[in-house]
């Protein structure tokens, strides 16, 4: 029987065709997002500015305070075993 329709016949290999266009076009929208961000969060990184020689002082009296606190401590204690391992293990896997 002749198709009699206006619409020419779409086997298979059309189908896989669009759905692999369809895929190619969404990774690349996912790509120029993934690129507008990076690009918006180094805008945000640049303009930045550089901290005076007294809050480049007080950030360190802070960081300081926090190393002495005692839940500081106890955390590196409690993680010591971990960064043991991992230390131990990159040791292993330059040579």
């Amino acid at each position: 029987m002749i198709n009699s329709s206006s619409e020419p016949w779409v086997g298979p290999e059309a189908e896989i065709e669009s759905v692999d266009r369809l895929r190619s076009l969404e990774n690349l929208l996912k790509l120029t997002d993934r690129i507008k961000s990076l690009e918006a969060e180094l805008t945000q990184v640049s303009t930045t500015r550089a901290l005076t020689p007294t809050e480049q002082l007080d950030a360190e009296q802070q960081l300081i305070a926090m190393r002495a606190s005692p839940p500081w401590r106890v955390g590196r204690v409690v993680t010591m075993p971990l960064r043991i391992m991992r230390r131990m293990l990159r040791r292993n896997s330059h040579r």
